[in-house]
């Protein structure tokens, strides 16, 4: 057998019922990194985070609007370029990546900095009721991002205990401006992707005079941009101004960890760049146009005898320097001789003094 072939990484794809697996196989170690249809909300987290850009958003408003059913990706994924990093795991709110690695432990996911959880619980009110659904739920979830299912427990928990705490912080604008557009009655793309039902559409008549034709309630809003990625008039955007980091679980000084983090923090790209101060450099035109503004300066003109004169002298100067003998003194630096050599050629003894 080839060794060198041995040595390959071997990359390929699975395509099974609403799931894309990834496989990676190097020596005796392989990961599998699987992509769930069905959990995917579109968000784009993943693909922002990616180091090598391996991610694409699909269909997304054709999606959310039903157009396309929902075993259809809202994702493109590169395997050829996925370089199996797992960070769409951590930042993925909807659990829709997971993660295994082969041999268990090769790789320890615990020396990694990941992202603080999307929910809050106030365990002095907690009682984890063993008999209770929707507490077994929340007790399976804890060490997940399954942001669907915190929405839930947040509405049902029997000790009203359990609340929605992104660890992204930003805002949701509404292009009010460009609400002609909008058609929230065939359209509903952002309020159906939403997996916290944050967008609504304004009832009332004092609501629509508020808010026009669509809305958003930020109260369990976690920032995640599928509302942005599934409009197909792009009025809605999400700006995410800050996200809560947290060190790895095991402690160590770990090569990877400024890496990770300064990728984790690309999901703040738009903030990050905001607000920076321009640059102006003008145009060519603009420089020519400032400077016929600019007053001009006047240059002295000489008079026809004083230009006679430089042209005679410079032709002095000009069979001076053709003479040998000149030019090897300047080649020896011998400058005393050149000064009177010029003297007695030129009659310059006022220019050329010994003082």
């Amino acid at each position: 057998m080839n060794s060198d072939k041995e040595e390959e990484i071997e990359k390929t794809l699975d395509v099974i019922i609403d799931q894309l697996v990834l496989n990676w196989h190097y020596k005796d170690v392989k990961k599998k990194l699987t992509y769930d249809i069905k959990k995917c909300v579109g968000c784009s987290l993943c693909k922002l985070v990616c180091p090598v850009d391996a991610i694409e958003l699909g269909p997304i408003p054709e999606i959310a609007q039903n157009i396309l059913d929902d075993s259809n990706p809202k994702l493109f994924i590169d395997y050829d370029k996925c370089c199996y990093c797992m960070l769409c795991v951590v930042v993925c709110p909807t659990n829709a990546f997971h993660e295994n690695i082969v041999p268990e432990g090769q790789i320890d996911m615990d020396e990694f900095p990941t992202i603080e959880k999307f929910y809050e619980i106030d365990f002095d009110k907690c009682t984890e009721d063993a008999e209770n659904e929707v507490c077994q739920l929340c007790l399976s979830l804890r060490e997940s991002n399954s942001i669907q299912d915190y929405f839930k427990i947040s509405k049902e928990c029997p000790a009203d205990c359990f609340s929605i705490d992104s660890p992204i912080e930003g805002e949701v604008i509404i292009k009010k401006n460009m609400l002609h557009k909008c058609d929230p009655q065939g359209c509903k793309a952002c309020v159906n992707i939403c997996p916290v039902e944050s967008f609504y559409i304004p009832e009332s008549a004092e609501d629509v005079m508020k808010y026009g034709k669509i809305a958003c309630n930020e109260e369990d809003c976690f920032y995640c941009g599928a509302c942005e990625n599934s409009c197909p008039d792009d009025l809605i955007v999400v700006k995410r101004k800050n996200i809560q980091i947290i060190d790895p679980k095991k402690r160590g000084s770990y090569p990877w960890i400024e890496g990770w983090v300064k990728n984790i923090k690309e999901v703040l790209r738009k903030a990050l760049i905001e607000g920076k101060e321009q640059v102006e450099i003008p145009t060519v035109e603009e420089h020519i146009k400032k400077i016929s503004k600019s007053k001009p300066i006047e240059i002295p003109q000489l008079s026809k005898e004083e230009k006679q004169e430089l042209y005679e002298l410079n032709e002095k100067i000009q069979s001076l320097l053709s003479n040998s003998k000149i030019r090897y003194w300047i080649k020896d630096k011998k400058v005393d001789n050149i000064l009177k050599e010029l003297k007695k050629k030129l009659n310059l003894i006022n220019v050329f003094n010994d003082e």
